[in-house]
């Protein structure tokens, strides 16, 4: 089943919408996660984001962080723009992917990503003989902006915060 994402409270009126522009115009993020004894992993993976704030990506079975995943569900995401000084750090949890319509766009991100900004059709994971792939969606829990570009920042304008009650 896949999990139901609202907005709880944002920080400000256009907190939506510049985290959202941010996530959309780039193409990937690094990914942490921790087994149960939480022993730490990172991994960068290509995502798309969703229409509700839910990010999508692939990763094949056997690796280390889908291992992690089952065994850990919370995770950390975080974009980083250097010229804009922008980060963008996201916490919440991950679920399968079992729609095969969701799953086949899913995919599609990952090829398409893959080409525009390496030039090349196969993604790293697709070279990796670690099982078969599986789309999942991290279900933000929260999601933190930090511009420290803005012209006369004082401190506390540096970000923008979303918080989530999902279902």
């Amino acid at each position: 089943m896949t999990t139901r994402i609202s907005i709880e409270s944002e920080s400000s009126s256009e907190s939506s919408k510049y985290i959202s522009d941010f996530l959309n115009d780039h193409y990937t993020g690094v990914l942490a996660t921790a087994d149960k004894a939480a022993n730490p992993h990172i991994a960068v993976v290509y995502y798309t984001l969703d229409d509700d704030f839910g990010l999508l990506f692939a990763t094949k079975a056997e690796t280390q962080k889908y291992k992690n995943i089952e065994e850990n569900e919370q995770v950390a995401f975080l974009v980083y723009d250097e010229s804009p000084q922008t980060v963008v750090q996201v916490f919440g949890k991950v679920e399968r992917v079992e729609d095969a319509e969701q799953q086949k766009k899913v995919y599609k991100n990952m090829l398409r990503s893959s080409v525009e900004s390496a030039q090349t059709e196969l993604p790293p994971a697709e070279k990796l003989f670690a099982g078969e792939f599986v789309a999942l969606r991290l279900v933000p829990q929260t999601i933190k902006m930090a511009v420290y570009a803005r012209p006369d920042s004082e401190g506390d304008d540096l970000y923008e915060t979303i918080l989530f009650n999902n279902q």
